[in-house]
């Protein structure tokens, strides 16, 4: 994310998080107006978003950045900690061989130069191709073995959320809550993911949270095309975000019109333009996005099926957005995702995880654009919310490992380390939002 231009910023409205499991969900109170850049007439230039009412927020933020935590004088020994983890669609998530002075790089660089000379220890990822540890079991299978050999080969696994959740069921990780040096009511884990990773009362066996950026990149929300806006003399998006009158019957007006075909064959193609696009992979978060879930816990914290599935709410939902992708300007080909069409400025919405700011389509862009959370089923409810996908990156601790001590310890310093030095910089420098720790979210 090194390339950036005056025609070309994010403006983020949605900057709280405080889950990043099934469903991460979030608030906005209000946020900062867009300022000018000089360098493009009516562009917006870096914006941040306060989401905590108050200037006395502000100034509890900077004490809360550097919480302490219960890893001083931990020494490991020179000893070697093995993760497995996965090729994410987010580079640089765990580590980088070298630091390339490009801002995301150099604080994944550092967090982890900080956790071994802290620890001292040496930290070794184990990446394996995304196609082989995400939709394949490579690491289910490597995670097994490691149980029945007892050789403790990984102290952590990092990998794609299904299939550590498909460990979990199966009785192959170790319980965080006996991991000594894990401490889950630490800020830098977010609750959410930690209840999603909980099968019963005191068991939890995943999280996620500031142990990397990837839950931030994969928080689903809504892409604009500020031209475009324009264009058509729609409204302002972030206007109907802050009046809370952004909802699906909303963005069922605005994209109203605004089919062009502009190939000429007489029929809609991915050459045309369009009002709203969505990736495949992305319709689940239509439903998280409206504050859904499937799954509930009950008063054991066992995990049972949400009341939202059988809802009114939910049925009123689906026609919606039957509704709105029944319209010609809404680009549907479920068996394709073609982000070029918003990359080259020809959709007015396009719904997808933040990280696509990092991309090569769109990071190369010279469109102008903004993000926005995706819209409320009605301008009277109160919040808007946000989800993850299925890619969002689960960490766990194997059942049989060799040091519990060095497991936890890393994983700790991990996620502690980065909330202190690689959160606030993918918020507040690669995604041009102000970072808000999890303690001073609502």
């Amino acid at each position: 994310m090194t390339h950036h231009n005056g025609k070309r910023t994010l403006s983020l409205l949605l900057a709280l998080l405080t889950a990043a499991s099934v469903s991460l969900t979030a608030c906005s109170e209000k946020a900062a107006e867009p300022e000018k850049d000089d360098s493009s007439p009516g562009a917006p230039a870096q914006t941040q978003t306060d989401a905590v009412p108050g200037a006395e927020a502000e100034e509890e933020e900077t004490e809360t950045q550097f919480l302490p935590d219960a890893l001083d004088g931990v020494d490991l020994g020179g000893a070697t900690s093995r993760i497995f983890c996965w090729e994410s669609w987010d580079p640089g998530e765990f580590f980088v061989e070298e630091d390339t002075g490009e801002i995301v790089v150099s604080a994944v660089y550092h967090r982890n130069l900080t956790v071994e000379e802290r620890l001292n220890v040496s930290l070794d990822w184990d990446m394996y191709p995304r196609n082989d540890a995400a939709y394949g079991s490579v690491m289910k299978t490597a995670v097994q073995q490691q149980n029945s050999s007892g050789d403790g080969t990984f102290d952590i696994v990092a990998n794609y959320g299904m299939r550590v959740a498909s460990c979990a069921t199966d009785a192959l990780l170790m319980n965080l809550r006996d991991a000594d040096r894990v401490d889950l009511s630490n800020p830098w884990y977010y609750p959410s993911a930690t209840m999603a990773g909980t099968l019963h009362k005191g068991y939890t066996y995943f999280t996620a949270g500031d142990l990397s950026y990837n839950a931030l990149a994969r928080m689903s929300g809504v892409f604009f095309n500020q031209a475009l806006i324009a264009d058509f003399n729609l409204e302002d998006p972030y206007e109907l975000v802050l009046e809370k009158t952004w909802t699906i019957d909303k963005m069922h007006d605005m994209i109203m019109n605004t089919y062009v075909d502009l190939d000429g064959n007489g029929k809609v193609t991915p050459g045309d333009q369009f009002g709203l696009m969505v990736a495949s992979d992305q319709i689940q978060t239509l439903y998280y996005g409206l504050g859904n879930h499937f799954i509930e816990h009950d008063a054991d914290d066992n995990p049972v099926l949400s009341d939202d599935i059988y809802s009114e709410r939910v049925v009123a939902i689906l026609e919606k957005y039957q509704s709105l992708f029944g319209e010609e300007a809404a680009y549907k080909n479920p068996q394709t995702d073609v982000p070029d069409i918003f990359d080259e400025g020809r959709s007015v919405f396009y719904i997808y995880p933040l990280g696509h700011v990092s991309e090569a389509g769109l990071r190369e862009s010279d469109i102008n654009y903004g993000f926005i959370p995706q819209p409320k089923l009605t301008e009277e409810e109160e919040l808007y919310h946000a989800s993850v996908t299925n890619a969002v990156t689960l960490f766990a601790i194997p059942l049989v490992i060799e040091s519990v001590d060095r497991a936890s310890a890393v994983f700790e310093c991990l996620a502690s380390e980065g909330y202190r030095q690689v959160s606030p910089v993918v918020f507040e420098q690669a995604y041009k939002a102000k970072y808000i720790p999890a303690e001073l979210q609502t």
